[in-house]
């Protein structure tokens, strides 16, 4: 997604629920966000933060701090309370708007719009401490390796930044040289052939509460699958689940996750898909499928799923019946209904007599004959015009301007560390964790330093691991 047409989306997300924008709580949407709980939690964010730079060893001015990605001013409101002076710069002018109306320091708080790809704004070695989380995720890496060039170039010698972005949506650090290119278009159908696994057999699950599940995929057909859409975001190849109770297919799609890099044929990838169960307790099975965008599923051209019995607690209790498995269902065969000869013999003597009879059954052979030709035109508009017209639409509805959309993206920990260096930065810590949807999240500890970064040596306080271990 473009700049232009991200601070658009922004734009909207802003308008419609800022908050729940900016802390996407699933039970705080429409407006769910209390202003008090939400501009605690950036209080509390930051006090962790500085604390933990404490423990770090490094040496925060606390003359002026930047927000990166500021939003309504959750984080900027929190440094207000430790810093001279601090800025927020965000690139939708809704959230903006919104941040002014809840900014409680105008003294010291100022708000900035910027939508250029840099910071050009502020001068060079302006600020002591930059800080920006849940921000650069949302946005392509094209940009954000730019934007932590550029809080670099405005950091002072020896300031401090910190950083949050995912790293990641495998199980395992991709190896810094994997190909990722783009798909041309449809697959052919002798490439959709895959092979899905778990380490688990069965799961236990708590009821509408996200879970990151790792999913090996490998590739059984004679074709390289590649990691990308293409340049109009079709045809990318995605890891997804179905919900079945039954037997029955009860929720189509529930969670997407794309390929970490090409997959040659015989080749394998390790994927962390973050799958939500139904809010009702009982026994399910999750079934894993693979998808191409804007063609079709796997399981539908002949490839097999991957079916996991789930048990689900902690919801509402089952909406009609307790879930039953195929083996225990018990069959009945209807009794046919007598014939109405035979349980109104004198009314059918007098209406065959008088020709009713007949006259009924001309009748009921032209309706059948109407009905015939409703439903086979039924059938045509089904095969022929809905399903390859209706869902490609629907596709297209979503990837348009108007739909607001909050991209996520990642950026390899190998990549993040070239730009760092390249930019004057020595990495001190960069703590990981998992975050919803299975993106491995790095949180960075950056020094403005020209000398030369020695990872292995840093100080790993708290039981959190070092860079090349975590």
């Amino acid at each position: 997604m473009r700049l232009a047409a991200l601070r658009r989306h922004w734009d909207r997300l802003g308008r419609r629920d800022p908050f729940w924008a900016v802390l996407t709580d699933p039970s705080k949407r429409r407006g769910g966000w209390d202003p008090e709980e939400f501009f605690r939690e950036g209080a509390e964010e930051i006090a962790a933060a500085l604390h933990r730079a404490e423990a770090l060893g490094l040496e925060v001015s606390r003359r002026r701090a930047l927000d990166f990605g500021c939003g309504v001013g959750r984080i900027t409101q929190a440094l207000a309370n430790h810093f001279e002076r601090c800025d927020g710069v965000d690139i939708s002018g809704s959230m903006l708007r919104a941040a002014a109306r809840y900014n409680r320091h105008p003294d010291c708080c100022t708000y900035h719009l910027n939508v250029a790809p840099d910071l050009l704004l502020f001068d060079e070695a302006n600020f002591s401490f930059a800080y920006s989380t849940l921000v650069l995720q949302h946005m392509e890496p094209r940009y954000s390796k730019g934007y932590i060039r550029e809080l670099l170039r405005v950091l002072a010698p020896g300031g401090v930044l910190v950083f949050q972005l995912p790293s990641r949506r495998a199980a395992l650090e991709p190896a810094a040289d994997v190909v990722r290119t783009p798909m041309a278009g449809p697959m052919p159908t002798s490439a959709f052939n895959a092979r899905l696994s778990i380490k688990a057999s069965s799961l236990s699950l708590r009821a509408d509460k996200e879970v990151a599940l790792e999913v090996g995929v490998e590739n059984s057909s004679p074709h390289a699958w590649g990691a990308l859409p293409d340049a109009r975001g079709r045809y990318q190849i995605n890891v997804a689940n179905h919900w079945l109770f039954d037997g029955e297919l009860m929720q189509r799609d529930d969670a997407r996750c794309p390929l970490p890099y090409d997959v040659e044929p015989g080749g394998r990838a390790h994927v962390m898909l973050g799958i939500r169960p139904p809010r009702f307790d009982g026994t399910y099975e999750l079934e894993l499928d693979l998808v191409q965008e804007n063609v079709g599923w796997f399981g539908q051209r002949g490839s097999e799923t991957l079916r996991v019995v789930c048990h689900v607690s902690g919801g509402l209790p089952a909406a009609s019946r307790p879930p039953m498995h195929t083996s225990q269902k018990i069959e009945t065969v209807a009794k046919p209904e007598p014939l109405f000869r035979e349980r109104h013999p004198r009314t059918f003597g007098v209406l065959r007599a008088t020709g009713l009879r007949d006259a009924y059954w001309i009748w009921r052979r032209a309706l059948d004959r109407v009905k015939f030709r409703r439903n086979r035109l039924v059938w045509t508009l089904t095969e022929r015009v809905f399903e390859p017209v209706v869902p490609p639409l629907v596709n297209w509805w979503k990837g348009r301007p108007f739909a607001p959309k909050m991209e996520m993206h990642w950026v390899q920990r190998s990549d993040v560390l070239a730009v760092l260096t390249e930019s004057g930065g020595r990495l001190v810590y960069a703590e990981e964790e998992l975050m919803p949807g299975g993106f491995q999240s790095c949180r960075y500890w950056v020094v403005k330093d020209r000398g030369t970064a020695d990872v292995r040596s840093a100080a790993a306080p708290g039981g959190a691991a070092p860079l090349d271990e975590a």
